[in-house]
């Protein structure tokens, strides 16, 4: 008999009246194997690894070891409300001569308010009793860290679609649109995207960090900001490592600037996601205008194995939840150059 079942069948042992006339030896033995018995069959005994601090525990481990990106671009705010409200100022007028006597001149400034509502995502996943009973192999652990490494890439799915402003459904992940400027965080009015997209190359790199560098705030002034990554699909993940890479430019007989030193050689950070859309791409310094605001980290828990379906079907039911969003401040701050329509 195991040390628990005996501790309780000593409490219970000494809230016994043994003066009492109705006592009876006799069914205070039947009593007690009867209630070893109850407490050997019940569930969170029987399988008390598998409550919810060593799912907890094997689900988050997954969680902050799965390789993502995201989290090299992006601002993670410690949300302790329902939304967080976001403002700031641009940059105010330059210094002007002043002659003796006259005034100064007033500064104009304008400013940003965005605010950010939190979201709840989360499922539940349900384990048959039999899989606990017949096999002990470890898939159960398994199967537990793989609740962490979905809401991990749930996140990356989420963040990265956000990140280009799209609405997109990805392995049954259904994204809307940043709320930023009715859905449309890169326009040509803002001066973060070209007239017409087009695929990744050294003249469209180039291009794009030169308007880039030109980019004016709301109030007609160079915004200044100075792109740090390179954000590509697998398609363009070789060709952006070549063109970061490569100490010269590619030889051409028409090229003036064949064969001389490459000046994209280490300008960027390169990060590459298979959730981001088919040749699309973007520069820039995201994680200035970005931010990803967790409300509530991942947590899983089990429902009570005597209640409920846990009860009605012999399962073990784990939720799991997390509450954040993610979206744009500022999008000046990065330049689309492809969202994945130019393919060619």
């Amino acid at each position: 008999m195991r040390r628990a079942i005996e501790t309780r069948l000593q409490e219970a042992a000494r809230r016994i009246d043994f003066n009492a006339p109705t006592f009876s030896f006799g069914r205070l033995r039947e009593a007690a194997y009867r209630m070893a018995d109850l407490y050997e069959a019940n569930s969170e005994s029987t399988f008390g690894w598998l409550l919810r601090s060593a799912v907890q525990e094997f689900a988050n481990d997954p969680y902050h070891d799965l390789p993502v990106i995201y989290p090299n671009f992006v601002t993670e705010i410690q949300s302790q409300r329902r939304s967080e409200v976001y403002g700031g100022l641009y940059r105010p007028n330059l210094p002007k001569h002043v002659d003796a006597g006259e005034k100064f001149q007033d500064t104009a400034f304008k400013g940003f308010e965005r605010e950010i509502v939190n979201k709840k995502f989360g499922h539940i996943e349900t384990f048959e009793r039999e899989l606990f009973d017949d096999d002990q192999t470890g898939q159960v652990r398994a199967r537990a860290a793989n609740l962490g490494e979905g809401f991990r890439v749930f996140e990356e799915i989420y963040v990265l679609s956000r990140l280009f402003g799209l609405t997109r459904t990805e392995e049954g992940v259904d994204v809307e649109a940043s709320s930023y400027n009715n859905g449309s965080p890169f326009t040509t009015t803002i001066g973060n995207r070209p007239t017409a997209f087009s695929r990744l190359s050294a003249t469209s790199l180039s291009q794009a960090h030169v308007d880039m560098r030109r980019a004016r705030d709301p109030l007609g002034r160079k915004f200044l900001v100075t792109p740090v990554v390179l954000i590509v699909s697998p398609e363009d993940e070789f060709l952006a490592w070549t063109l970061l890479n490569s100490p010269q430019q590619a030889f051409t007989t028409t090229g003036a600037l064949s064969n001389m030193v490459n000046p994209l050689q280490g300008r960027y950070t390169p990060y590459a996601s298979p959730f981001i859309p088919a040749y699309a791409w973007m520069i820039g310094d995201p994680k200035r205008g970005f931010v990803f605001q967790r409300r509530s980290p991942l947590e899983i828990i089990q429902e009570n194995p005597n209640s409920g379906h846990s009860f009605i079907q012999e399962v073990y039911a784990f939720r799991g939840r997390e509450r954040f969003e993610a979206d744009w401040v500022e999008p000046r701050f990065v330049y689309l150059g492809n969202d994945g329509t130019v393919t060619s």
